[in-house]
C-alpha cells in the first residue's frame, strides 16, 4: 500500500495528495499522515512546489472531513444504529465527545483532529447534533493547517527518513507543538494585561472640568 500511495503521488502530484486525503477522511484505509509526508519527500526530490503541495494537502483534509459532517448531517440521530458507522460510538467514547462539546463547543472539534480515535466520529456527531457548519468549518480548518504545513515540511526536510522515525508519533510531536505555541500566546496575552493594568494604575487621575 505504501508503495501505491507513493506512486500515485509521484503520477499525479497535488491532484494525488488531495483526492487520497478525501478517501482517508471518508474512511479508505489510508493513512493520511504516510500521504502528507509522501507529498512533502515529493517536493524534497522532484522540485514540486512547497506551498501548492501544503495546500493541496489542506484542501484534501479539509474535504474529507467536511464530508464526514455532512455523513453525519444527513443520518442525524440515525447515525447511532447505521450497521457501520454505529461501531465508532461505543458509550465511553460518545459520553467524551458528547462532554467536549457541551463543554468546548466548536473547539471540541478542534481538538479532536489530534486525539487519536476520536477525529471521525467527533465529526460524524458534529453532524448529526446539527452544529453550524460555519462553526465546524472554521474549527476544523484551523486545525487542518497544522498537520498539512507541518508534515508536508518534515518530508521536504527529512525525506524517507521520517516514515521510519516520526510516523507512528506525528501526532503527539505536532499536539506538543501546538501546545507550546497556545502557551506561548497565553503567556504572552497575560503579560500584556498586566502592563495595561500597570500602565492604568501610574496614569495620573483625570481632573473634572
Amino acid at each position: 500500500m505504501d508503495t501505491q500511495i507513493a506512486l500515485l503521488i509521484s503520477g499525479f502530484s497535488y491532484p494525488a495528495v488531495f483526492l487520497l486525503l478525501l478517501l482517508c477522511g471518508v474512511g479508505a484505509p489510508l493513512s493520511e499522515e504516510l500521504i502528507v509526508l509522501t507529498g512533502g519527500i515529493l517536493v524534497s526530490r522532484s522540485g514540486a512546489n512547497f506551498p501548492l503541495m501544503a495546500l493541496a494537502a489542506y484542501l484534501g483534509i479539509l474535504a474529507g472531513d467536511s464530508a464526514l459532517y455532512r455523513i453525519g448531517f444527513a443520518l442525524g440521530p440515525r447515525v447511532f444504529s447505521h450497521p457501520r458507522l454505529s461501531r465508532m460510538f461505543p458509550p465511553a467514547r460518545l459520553e467524551l465527545l458528547q462532554q467536549m462539546y457541551m463543554r468546548r463547543g466548536p473547539l471540541a472539534v478542534f481538538l479532536a483532529r489530534f486525539l487519536p480515535g476520536l477525529r471521525a466520529p467527533a465529526y460524524l456527531l458534529a453532524g448529526a447534533t446539527r452544529l453550524p457548519y460555519r462553526q465546524f468549518v472554521l474549527a476544523d480548518g484551523a486545525a487542518a493547517w497544522i498537520p498539512a504545513l507541518g508534515v508536508t515540511w518534515l518530508g521536504l526536510r527529512f525525506g524517507p527518513a521520517v516514515l521510519a522515525e516520526v510516523q507512528g508519533g506525528l501526532r503527539w510531536l505536532l499536539l506538543a507543538v501546538l501546545g507550546a505555541g497556545v502557551a506561548w500566546l497565553t503567556r504572552r496575552w497575560f503579560k500584556q494585561r498586566r502592563l495595561i493594568r500597570a500602565a492604568r494604575l501610574l496614569a495620573p487621575p483625570s481632573r473634572e472640568v
